[in-house]
């Protein structure tokens, strides 16, 4: 049984899958199984991820999203710990090695994240030469769903955790892999400690974006923050409160920029609507109505 088992969910990644499960493979801690789970792609995926090793485990199905990918991953190798990794972020060699150092500290925290750095793809040669001392960053450790529950700076390809908290929790929902992710680190929040890692040991990596893709025109994000609220209330555990004031600020500035991409370059009507739900609710009326004017503006006046 491998102590570690890292599960990589991957669909379309010919690019990049080779590259992400090498950094896997050349951990400092060598005790692990990459469980790659190629969900129906339709390149050449399955066969650049079968590298020759024997810690590598290809496992192809239909194609199911990526929380479905996640949980399945998770179910079919038997290990102490679990980590996800994303298939084009790449690890730091000494990742593992830390993170377990850290829970190993600290027997009564299950969840080990890390800071991460933004990267569109450039070479990064000293990111990898550079070693790292694994000092905790204790603002963001411990009970964390308060903060959590804000912004979620748990990034998936950061996170280690022990298995036994995966069977007490359960598996990731499967309802919207743009929120599926977070709702599970929150709910684990809410009944474990996490201990977090200051230095960077992830490079997540960042895709050019078309601005002709179709805005969403439904607010994931905000909705899903609500329902966490309305599940596990403004602290948890007790004693571990949320900042009204500024979670006041996120979810506004969460439906302000939601008004503004639609009013600018999208359903005009939602994005008024939303703009006008901000107004009649308030607080922070000023910064709306200046927005949206910013926003009606660059609708009328496009860049050229």
């Amino acid at each position: 049984m491998p102590r570690v088992n890292i599960v990589v969910p991957a669909y379309n990644a010919e690019a990049f899958i080779a590259e992400t499960i090498r950094s896997a493979l050349e951990q400092t801690f060598a005790d692990l199984q990459v469980t790659v789970i190629d969900d129906g792609s339709q390149d050449a995926t399955a066969a650049k991820a079968a590298l020759p090793d024997a810690r590598v485990r290809v496992i192809s199905q239909e194609n199911r999203g990526m929380s479905r990918s996640r949980n399945r991953g998770m179910t079919e190798v038997d290990s102490e710990f679990v980590a996800l990794l994303d298939a084009d972020d790449l690890w730091h060699p000494e990742k593992l090695q830390l993170q377990l150092a850290a829970l190993r500290a600290r027997p009564d925290h299950d969840f080990c994240y890390t800071a991460f750095d933004v990267w569109h793809g450039e070479a990064r040669p000293d990111y990898f030469r550079q070693t790292r001392d694994g000092r905790i960053d204790e603002t963001l450790s411990g009970w964390i769903y308060p903060r959590l529950i804000l912004d979620n700076h748990a990034l998936p390809s950061s996170v280690l955790w022990r298995r036994s908290a995966w069977d007490r929790m359960g598996a990731f929902l499967t309802d919207n892999q743009q929120t599926d992710d977070w709702e599970y680190l929150v709910r684990a929040a809410t009944q474990h400690r996490f201990v977090r890692l200051a230095e960077s040991f992830v490079l997540y990596r960042q895709h050019a974006v078309s601005l002709s893709r179709r805005i969403p025109t439904t607010n994931t994000t905000e909705l899903m923050r609500a329902d966490l609220i309305r599940r596990f209330g403004m602290s948890s555990p007790p004693g571990h409160a949320i900042d009204p004031e500024a979670l006041r600020k996120f979810q506004h500035r969460g439906w302000s920029n939601f008004a503004d991409a639609h009013t600018a370059r999208g359903d005009l009507a939602l994005g008024l609507r939303t703009f006008g739900g901000l107004l009649l609710r308030g607080p922070y009326r000023s910064a709306t109505l200046s927005k949206m004017g910013k926003s009606l503006f660059r609708r009328c006046v496009p860049k050229a």
